[in-house]
Formats: structure tokens, sequence, C-alpha cells
């Protein structure tokens, strides 16, 4: 029954996306803007739009909001409590404090979430630590090979190491998770001339997986050409 109730708050708050309403409902009230009352459930925060449709000015307000539900009793369930977490999380990161986004998540924040994965590196990155964001995003993608957001993350990071031959292998991947072998070839060849041409490029070991992903994406367009 609370979830329906949940759903049914939900679906109410999403019907008035205009920002005199969404702060109406942050405020707390009990009934409708209207003045017709809402019979809302406890945990309405959690079935709230994400913080950031509000303007940036309204962010503190937000996050003292959903602190505050954190002790609500609905708020307690494992579920609700990581959503928090996650939201907390992209508002820091929206207001340019990296710092706070990893408080947020806190040491239970794992790569074995995708969401948390994703905001923990993209407060690494800001923070200057590309090389830790690197290391989470390869532990992901030993498991989840075809997720192209993860290889863009690690394109970005090994960029910002100066790993250029391994960030454009990355790049590569996305468009192989993407079924785009030609683009994905057209990169890589672009890694082995650098890699080739280039001795401050230098990643022996990362320049030996773009011969072998080179071959493989050739391998592969020619069975796409069969196929048509």
């Amino acid at each position: 029954m609370a979830e329906h109730a949940l759903i049914a708050a939900r679906a109410r708050v999403l019907s008035n996306p205009a920002v005199d309403a969404l702060r109406y409902w942050i405020a707390g009230g009990g009934a409708s803007p209207t003045g017709t009352p809402a019979e809302l459930p406890s945990g309405l925060p959690f079935c709230m739009p994400p913080p950031l449709l509000l303007p940036v000015c309204d962010l503190s307000i937000k996050r003292k909001f959903w602190t505050s539900a954190c002790v609500r009793p609905l708020a307690m369930m494992r579920l609700a409590a990581r959503q928090v977490r996650l939201l907390l999380a992209e508002v820091a990161l929206a207001r340019g404090n990296a710092a706070q986004a990893l408080e947020e998540l806190g040491p239970q924040s794992t790569s074995n979430s995708r969401a948390e994965l994703f905001l923990k590196v993209q407060a690494q990155l800001a923070l200057g630590r590309a090389d830790t964001a690197s290391q989470n995003l390869q532990t992901w993608l030993a498991d989840n090979v075809g997720d192209a957001q993860a290889w863009q993350w690690l394109a970005r990071s090994a960029a910002a190491q100066g790993r250029t031959v391994a960030s454009i292998r990355a790049e590569a991947e996305v468009n192989i998770a993407q079924l785009d072998y030609a683009a994905a070839l057209a990169r890589l060849k672009a890694a082995q001339d650098m890699a080739r041409n280039d001795s401050q490029a230098g990643d022996h070991f990362e320049a030996s997986i773009v011969d072998t992903r080179a071959r493989q994406v050739e391998q592969l367009l020619r069975e796409q050409a069969l196929e048509r």
C-alpha cells in the first residue's frame, strides 16, 4: 500500500512541474497549491523530481530538505536512503563541490553500483584523481565490457592522465559497444599511428591491445558486410 501511495504521489508531483508548484511540495505543505488536501504519504520526498529541476539558487534549500527527509520513518528503508545519497551527490557535483559529492556517496559506495560509480568517477576527475577513476572503471568494465558510457568515462580519465593512446582506444570501445565498427576501426588505426610515431605515447601494453582490437574489429566489419 505504501508503494502505491508513493507512486500516486509521484504522479501528482510530476503532473505539475512548474517551479512554484515544486517549491510548494518542497515546503512540505499538507494541501495542494489550490487548497485541496493532498493526502500525501510521509515518504513523498522520495517521489519528487531531482533537485536539479529547480533553479541553482534553490539547491541549498533542497539539500536541507533531503537531509531532513532522511530521519522520516520511510527514509530508513535501504533503497530510499540510497536514493537520497545519490541525489545529494548529484547536487554537490552540480554546484562544483566534488569533495562533498564523494562525502555524500560515503565509503559504502562501490563500483558494484553503476549509478554510484559514475557519480564517483565524475567527482574523482574533478579532484584530479584520474588514476583512481580509471582503476574503478576498469574494474567495472571487466564484467561489463559492453557499457558504452563507462568506456566514455574511461576515455576521459585516460586523457586526463595524458594517456592519449589509451583514451583513443577507449573511444573506439564506445563505437564497438554501439556496433559502429567502421568508426571504431578508424579510431584504432589513429591510435596505432600515434603509438608508432609518438615516442611519448609510450604505453607498449596499450599499443598491443590496440593492435589486437584492430584485427578483431576488421573481422567484425567483414562479417557485417557479408550479412548485408
